[in-house]
């Protein structure tokens, strides 16, 4: 946990998995997962229709007509003043002045972020990123196995491929005989996750509560506890637990056969 100033108030913010309620995560991620599926601002808009173009131009055009649907949601959320990132920051924020914040809706994270109507984006989301490089850093540190994602790393080689690509053209003066392969690179690295559909009953939303719920279920089947509950520390000790536990138990069935 750890205490800040943001603009006239003193924040509490959730900073740790050994104290970040489980719900809480769960919402925050489900937030990060919409910011970066759809964005909220004028730069992500940008970047829809860059997308779409050349998915437009590959082998999957179909893609195309996703992203399209997702950038419709994102001009709403341009409307209407929303921003999936300030809700993820919203989540974190346990108390503002002494007054407890819980109320993990849509409408109440809303009111949160109203409080900081007159604080700069940056300042917020600076916050976020800061918050968010920590927990990452913890999870990766204590949970390798479910949080080492090795895509990340491919994409950062791709991105660095790309760098040095550019840098070369630049001190030789002339991109000419690296544009097509500067330009393949860029258009690998903005399709390199497939478009998610964020509308429907098989939106990406739906899907990771459902996914949340039923994990819920199997750690209350097997230790008898209520997980939702637990702290993030808690909730991915005890999945890892009861994988343990079903490897020992297959090995067993195995011995026993033999």
């Amino acid at each position: 946990m750890k205490t800040v100033k943001i603009g006239e108030y003193t924040v509490e913010i959730y900073d740790a998995i050994d104290e970040l309620p489980m719900l809480r995560f769960h919402k925050y991620n489900k937030m990060l997962l919409v910011d970066a599926g759809i964005g909220s601002d004028l730069q992500d808009f940008d970047t829809h229709i860059e997308k779409a173009m050349r998915y437009a131009r590959s082998k999957t055009p179909e893609l195309a007509a996703i992203e399209l649907d997702n950038m419709r949601q994102n001009v709403y959320f341009i409307q209407s003043g929303l921003s999936p990132k300030c809700l993820a920051f919203a989540v974190l924020v346990k108390s503002i002045d002494g007054t407890p914040y819980n109320d993990l809706s849509d409408d109440g994270l809303q009111k949160v972020v109203d409080m900081f109507g007159d604080v700069p984006i940056k300042e917020l989301t600076a916050q976020l990123e800061a918050v968010k490089k920590k927990i990452d850093a913890e999870l990766q540190l204590y949970f390798p196995k479910l949080f080492d994602d090795a895509t990340v790393k491919e994409y950062y080689d791709q991105l660095k491929q790309r760098t040095m690509l550019m840098l070369d053209a630049i001190i030789k003066g002339d991109e000419s005989d690296k544009r097509e392969e500067i330009d393949h690179i860029t258009t690998l690295l903005l399709t390199y996750t497939k478009p998610k559909s964020f509308s429907g009953s098989d939106s990406v939303e739906i899907q990771y509560d459902k996914q949340f719920e039923n994990m819920c279920l199997i750690l209350s089947q097997h230790l008898h506890v209520n997980p939702k509950s637990f702290t993030v520390l808690e909730y991915y000790n005890a999945f890892e637990y009861i994988k343990e536990q079903a490897k020992k138990a297959s090995r067993k069935s195995q011995n026993k056969a033999i």
